[in-house]
């Protein structure tokens, strides 16, 4: 079990050192990080941002986790493991203006992946199969970092599902949610999630990143996405109550991202974003012949929350909490 996902470690530096312990001493090929990777300003001393005004406060403290600890941690460990490769998106809770310097991280590194809107291939499947091309199968991964509305005012990586333009339980529904939230960056509001993964093949063309001679194929493709499928195991959350007369839904995942994995039956996804999932659903589920993970978050506890899969055998996969203190 060559590979290893996580998610929403929200800066916790404490985490990343053991994840990247748990690498080096299980000889990992490929490690899967699906989102939320930097602290927000409620995780770090106010006295270290009490200059900075309120919205530009988050990138500010963002940056510089990228800068003084994600990049110069990462960047360590893989020029010492050249044959581990770490795919990577961003997250609902990650400032986007922040996005080009992990891009000049994936530039500078080879086996660091920034797979925002992007489709590249998985380097260990691609090594093994010139070798093994009766047994290996040539694999991609494919990153898609946006969520629908929810509880959260941070917009960059945000969209409507579709072009009926559901709110948030409780939200006026004459509002936008762009006009009520923050943002750092507004490139990714001018579609829905439905639009984007009606053709997927397209959308992710679009970024100059991705090879124009890559043919797109979901069967043979690991999905990153930063929201759950919709009403699964992977998308609980703490029972809501109720709002005025209405039931609020215990479920906060993305339906049309359930839809696409319904439809295209990927190789395999990997998503995040329900940190508390892991307890009271669970890391797996399937969609029919598709299996999704979310490895769910204990960050807070100081405790790492991975699951360990086969790269070639993604059904067999095995969860893992391992304390950091």
């Amino acid at each position: 079990m060559q590979a290893v996902a996580v998610t929403d470690l929200h800066g916790n530096i404490s985490l990343y050192e053991l994840l990247l312990r748990v690498a080096s001493l299980w000889k990992l090929t490929s490690i899967f990080i699906t989102g939320d990777l930097a602290p927000s300003t409620l995780q770090v001393q106010q006295d270290s941002v009490k200059d900075i005004t309120g919205r530009e406060r988050g990138a500010v403290v963002q940056e510089k986790f990228f800068t003084d600890q994600f990049i110069p941690l990462l960047g360590s460990f893989l020029l010492e493991h050249r044959h581990t490769d770490i795919y990577t998106i961003m997250g609902n809770d990650d400032r986007r203006v922040n996005e080009p310097l992990l891009k000049v991280f994936d530039e500078d590194v080879t086996n660091f992946h920034l797979v925002n809107d992007q489709l590249v291939p998985l380097h260990d499947s691609h090594q093994k199969q010139s070798f093994f091309p009766g047994e290996i199968p040539r694999l991609w991964v494919a990153g898609y970092p946006y969520v629908p509305p929810g509880g959260s005012l941070l917009m960059d990586w945000v969209k409507y599902e579709n072009r009926v333009r559901l709110r948030p339980s409780g939200m006026d529904s004459t509002t936008d949610i762009y006009d009520m939230g923050i943002a750092t960056d507004t490139r990714a509001h001018s579609s829905t999630i439905a639009d984007d993964l009606d053709d997927f093949e397209a959308y992710l063309q679009r970024d100059p990143r991705t090879k124009s001679k890559v043919s797109y194929n979901p069967a043979r493709t690991i999905h990153l996405f930063h929201a759950s499928p919709y009403n699964t195991l992977l998308d609980w959350t703490t029972p809501r109550g109720r709002y005025d007369y209405l039931r609020l839904l215990d479920h906060v995942g993305s339906v049309e991202i359930r839809r696409f994995i319904e439809r295209t039956q990927p190789y395999l996804v990997l998503s995040g974003h329900c940190h508390e999932s892991v307890v009271i659903g669970n890391y797996r589920d399937d969609l029919g012949k598709t299996r999704c993970v979310n490895p769910g978050s204990q960050t807070h506890l100081d405790v790492l929350s991975l699951v360990q899969f086969d790269l070639y055998h993604p059904q067999e996969m095995k969860q893992f909490f391992i304390h950091a203190r």
